[in-house]
């Protein structure tokens, strides 16, 4: 399957910019090359490109309507997501936005996408709220000719237009070694995961199933969060009271790890006893509260999860098909680590914890 990976270095990367091997580039140009070399490699099959047949007409003489099926708010990194899609359709006077909010909810979600095709939309961006729930929306769509841009968590079908996500197995994988490499690869860890069922999670454990085979000397304690902050202190709370020899812990998102650490503070770990390693804390994502604990030296290093690239990247997806462009199947994203030796490229430490730069 022919894929666009795009890897970012960036702090001030302009509005429509991506990096590739660290250089930015602009977003069409970027889709351009990967549809050449998909060409190059062999050619496309129909289920690894988009071709817009279905719009003719001239982007700018009508009106579009994109829909948005949200798998919920119920962490900072979805709203954010939700804030970049709204930004970026706000660019284009011709196209209108309709959102839902599933809550968490898989039938939630299937009656929002019912609801989002019955009033006509041209094109649908998904957060799935699990692996299968869009699955017959999806399917619909192909039938129908809608593009379906599905974003951030995977979905078990085949028939959307394109996956724009962070490589979240990669992700799961380069973050769980670089933490087993710091406590010296052995001992006790803990992996605080994300939501049971969500395709991010389901990918970010396979990728943490990758790893621990390789360190026979390491016993791993897996729980699940939510990616909440108050899921993090919750069962961070429950592991130490449980683990209380843990080396390190590595938490599936920045939101979990600040509830973490306040729970390692309840818990009688001074910030001097973290910023040296006992225990060694690490996550991903470039929630700011979690880059500020990073700033601190509590936090050792963060891998990139940007909510705001997954989002523009979704939207300006459907306007190229809109133009009659095609997109690739895939669009994974790979961005660099957070550390304390780059930490201020990223953080804003006059913004709230609930900020997202990217």
């Amino acid at each position: 399957m022919r894929q666009l990976v795009v890897y970012c270095s960036p702090r001030e990367i302009p509005s429509m910019y991506y990096c590739f091997h660290g250089r930015p580039i602009s977003y069409l140009f970027l889709l351009a090359v990967s549809t050449v070399f998909a060409f190059l490699l062999g050619g496309c099959s129909s289920s690894e490109r988009h071709t817009s047949s279905k719009f003719p007409e001239n982007f700018a003489e009508r009106r579009w309507v994109i829909g948005f099926s949200n798998a919920s708010e119920s962490n900072t990194w979805r709203t954010a997501l939700r804030e970049s899609i709204e930004k970026t359709v706000a660019k284009y006077d011709n196209v209108d936005l309709l959102i839902t909010d599933a809550n968490d909810s898989p039938a939630k979600q299937v009656a929002d996408l019912e609801d989002l095709l019955a009033k006509g939309v041209d094109g649908l961006i998904i957060g799935a709220v699990n692996t299968h729930a869009a699955n017959t929306a999806i399917a619909e769509c192909e039938q129908m000719g809608v593009p379906t841009v599905v974003v951030d968590r995977a979905v078990s079908g085949d028939k959307f237009t394109t996956f724009v996500s962070t490589d979240h197995r990669w992700l799961a994988a380069t973050g769980l070694e670089q933490l087993i490499k710091l406590v010296g690869g052995s001992g006790k860890i803990a992996i605080i995961e994300g939501l049971p069922g969500a395709g991010a999670a389901v990918e970010r454990n396979k990728g943490y199933d990758d790893v621990l085979p390789r360190y026979p000397k390491i016993n791993a304690v897996r729980q699940a969060g939510d990616w909440s902050r108050a899921s993090g202190q919750r069962v961070t709370e429950n592991v130490l009271t449980a683990n209380p020899d843990l080396l390190g812990i590595h938490f599936d998102g920045g939101e979990m790890a600040v509830g973490g650490v306040q729970a390692l503070r309840t818990s009688g770990f001074t910030d001097e006893e973290l910023r040296s390693g006992k225990p060694f804390l690490t996550w991903t994502d470039g929630y700011n509260g979690g880059l500020k604990l990073i700033k601190a030296g509590i936090g050792k290093f963060s891998v990139q999860h940007p909510p705001r690239i997954h989002g523009e990247l979704s939207v300006e997806s459907l306007i190229k098909i809109f133009k009659g462009g095609e997109v690739p199947k895939q669009q994974p994203i790979r961005l660099d680590f957070i550390t304390p030796e780059n930490v201020d490229e990223y953080v804003d430490m006059d913004q709230p914890d609930a900020y997202w730069a990217f």
